[in-house]
């Protein structure tokens, strides 16, 4: 060890172990040191590395030809005092000097430890020779106990946002595994309060559609309706009920039983989450609180009306207006005392409406400051504050302090946000919100803010009037495309509240949206790493754009940044991905021969790549190629030469178990890929029968095949909540087998992983 040293310590080590110390450096790298002495060396410069910086070291001093003191610092500046404490505690009474070197003493040996090390230097000795000896014992038991101490990783925490963004991520991917791997990071960070905790768990379960999970939880949405929720997870409760017991008696088409199942489901038994709506745009949430007030004793129509024209263009509204509720009347005038019961009762956005209705008092000011503190909308701070420009300075005056306060504050924020800019079609002074915070990106402007604010954007954003027009999603794709620095940031970390936002699930996608979604897969694109849940949203993001139609150079570019992301991720673990997006391609349209050229060659890449892995292949990888090599025009000699060299290296795959009158259930709604995934499991099984579900709601045909099937797949990110549920009670405890994703490589590489 002592010979091996880097020159670089040897220097200081010759000027510690050179004269007035009698124990020299020549001497113990010659051999001729006593074999105790340089044993006591030998242990301590054992830590003289970057694995031990956190160690200590301690040298000896001899005279006379014996070790008479010894000297000991700290691998750093930092350190000195606690290291004191710790020598004194584990030497003790042995001890009869113990002092901490001064720094402008003329000490050579501490001199040259404090030259190297930059820390504190401690001499100490003991009384005579049996203590010295008994010192020597202590220290090299020190030094072994110091060798076996397992390395401490200190583990970075990520701020608590960055965690978040993958999490949601996560989510949007389907990846339950990952957003819980995200949910665990965020507890590591000490930062979540059991409130904290409880909204993550709801988030958890609604991003993955499991919404009965959500409804039927009843002392958990209790308990929450009692909080100040954050308007996702209000939206989240709130659809989750709607999704469970209202969906059904909307489709019904019948006014009175959609309002009897929204009664006894939802408003009666959790009322206190419909105190404010806090600008949710989500079509289930707007149709309850518009159900909401029809259910009140005296329903107000500007109320209704205001709901109802938020909805989505060519949505039934019929069900929602007042006008189909049996016997409505014009309800009077609004009186204040109706206005001061809505807001005893907590129902604030109804309060809020009321009182601006009435004229200006020192009462409806107040009150409709406390309101707006809870809508927490841009929309109602603009109307309050435009009701106090035209109020009575004497009123203003007479304001109580606090919410003469909270009205400046009100004023402030208004003035600092960033005037629209016109830089489009769209008109400056009815731009959308989603073109104003790309705006506010491009000019740099309050970015904390930026980046804080567009975290309620899939709840509170309107997204129609960019989604449905091609030139304003081109103007907001081109502002994000070009951002750079911070700015470019921020946007990257917004991508799954811009995916949320635009490609909400169950909407048909307007093909206007394709700059948003060449955006989003640009934006995932360029990340400096790339997640399991990235390349999957980079796969529904590839689909999407081919069935919105792409020119053929639209298509060759699209291929070429799969290729990229392919020689990025190419490897075993993601081959089944990289055979789904293949499969994918091959069934989607394409839009010339220069575009399945570019398709064909990014096949070939995912082949070329295999060949370097052959070794692992299964057999399910290989019917998986074999047809994607049909449909690709490749010849059957590719497919061979991967055999060839799986053979080559006399490893190959287990053998495939005999499943011979065996039934085999894949429910899928991906159906191309459940009749290719069919096909080949009876080929690789043969007697084996096999039988493919698609349907959308709980049928008597899905119960019994979870219930019959001796193997069940489970195709989740290709299937509908309802189903779920309906195969999750026919299990009855039994695991079905995930497949985790949507194409035929998966539902095979599935069903082989757990039969071995």
């Amino acid at each position: 060890m002592i010979e091996h040293l880097p020159e670089s310590e040897q220097a200081w080590l010759e000027t510690f172990f050179a004269l007035p110390n009698e124990l020299s450096w020549t001497s113990l790298l010659g051999g001729s040191a006593p074999a105790e002495q340089v044993d006591q060396v030998r242990r301590w410069l054992t830590h003289l590395s970057p694995d031990s910086a956190q160690a200590p070291l301690v040298l000896p001093f001899a005279r006379g030809g014996e070790v008479t003191g010894w000297y000991a610092t700290t691998q750093g500046v930092a350190g000195g005092d606690e290291l004191g404490d710790e020598l004194k505690a584990w030497l003790g009474s042995w001890l009869s000097r113990f002092d901490r070197v001064p720094s402008h003493a003329s000490d050579p040996m501490a001199a040259a430890l404090r030259g190297r090390f930059g820390g504190a230097v401690y001499r100490f000795t003991g009384p005579d020779g049996a203590a010295r000896r008994a010192i020597a014992d202590r220290l090299g038991d020190c030094a072994v106990l110091l060798g076996r101490k397992p390395t401490v990783t200190r583990v970075q925490i990520r701020p608590v946002g960055a965690i978040r963004g993958d999490f949601e991520r996560a989510l949007l991917a389907g990846d339950e595994m990952q957003a819980e791997a995200m949910i665990a990071e965020l507890k590591q960070t000490g930062r979540l309060n059991e409130e904290n905790l409880k909204y993550l768990d709801v988030r958890l379960s609604a991003g993955l559609g499991l919404w009965p999970q959500i409804a039927r939880d009843h002392w958990l949405i209790k308990t929450l309706s009692e909080l100040a929720l954050p308007p996702q997870i209000l939206a989240d409760l709130i659809e989750a009920l709607y999704r469970t017991y209202v969906d059904e008696a909307e489709a019904g088409g019948d006014p009175a039983e959609l309002r009897e199942a929204f009664a006894n489901h939802v408003a009666t038994p959790y009322p206190k989450l419909f105190a404010s709506r806090r600008g949710i745009r989500a079509p289930r949430v707007v149709k309850a609180f518009a159900l909401f007030e029809q259910l009140q004793p005296s329903p107000d129509p500007a109320i209704v009306a205001s709901l109802v024209a938020i909805l989505p263009a060519g949505t039934g509204t019929g069900l929602f207006e007042l006008a189909s509720v049996a016997q409505a009347k014009s309800p009077p005038a609004t009186m204040l005392d109706e206005a001061d019961e809505a807001y005893d009762d907590r129902q604030i956005d109804r309060a809020f409406e009321f009182y601006m209705r009435l004229p200006p008092s020192k009462k409806t000011i107040s009150r409709l400051v406390s309101c707006v503190d809870t809508i927490g909308t841009d929309v109602a701070r603009d109307r309050l504050l435009s009701l106090i420009d035209g109020s009575d300075p004497e009123i203003l005056a007479s304001l109580a302090p606090a919410v003469a306060a909270k009205i400046e504050s009100l004023r402030l924020a208004h003035a600092g946000e960033p005037a629209p800019v016109q830089t489009g079609p769209a008109p400056a002074a009815t731009l959308s919100r989603w073109l104003r915070w790309a705006q506010q990106l491009q000019t740099g402007r309050n970015l904390v803010a930026a980046e804080r604010d567009v975290q309620s954007a899939p709840t509170n954003w309107d997204v129609s009037e960019i989604r449905e027009s091609g030139a304003l999603a081109q103007q907001f794709a081109d502002t994000i495309g070009g951002l750079d620095g911070e700015a470019s940031v921020i946007a990257r970390a917004a991508v799954p509240q811009i995916f949320a936002s635009f490609f909400p699930d169950n909407m048909e996608v307007s093909p206007a949206a394709k700059p948003i979604a060449s955006l989003l897969f640009m934006l995932i694109a360029i990340s400096d790493t790339l997640s399991r849940a990235d390349v999957d949203l980079l796969a529904q993001l590839a689909t999407l754009l081919i069935e919105q139609g792409l020119s053929s150079s639209e298509y060759v570019s699209l291929m070429n940044d799969l290729e990229d992301v392919q020689k990025r991720i190419g490897s075993y673990a993601y081959l089944p991905w990289s055979l789904d997006v293949t499969e994918a391609l091959a069934i989607l349209p394409c839009p010339s021969d220069q575009a399945r050229d570019a398709r064909l060659r990014l096949f070939l890449m995912v082949l070329g790549q295999a060949a370097g892995f052959a070794h692992r292949l299964a057999p399910a990888d290989f019917v998986s190629v074999d047809t994607l090599a049909k449909d690709y025009g490749v010849g059957p000699e590719a497919v061979s030469a991967l055999k060839r060299e799986q053979d080559a290296d006399d490893v190959g795959s287990a053998s495939v178990p005999n499943l011979d009158g065996k039934t085999i259930g894949i429910y899928t709604l991906a159906e191309a890929a459940g009749s290719r995934a069919k096909l080949a499991l009876e080929s690789l099984f043969p007697g084996s029968k096999v039988i493919v579900n698609s349907d959308l709601v709980a049928t008597n045909q899905l119960t019994n095949l979870a219930k019959t099937a001796d193997l069940f797949v489970f195709a989740w990110k290709s299937s509908s909540h309802q189903a779920f549920y309906c195969v999750k009670d026919a299990l009855a405890g039994k695991e079905p087998i995930w497949a985790p994703g949507k194409g035929t490589a998966s539902l095979l590489r599935a069903v082989l992983d757990r039969l071995n």
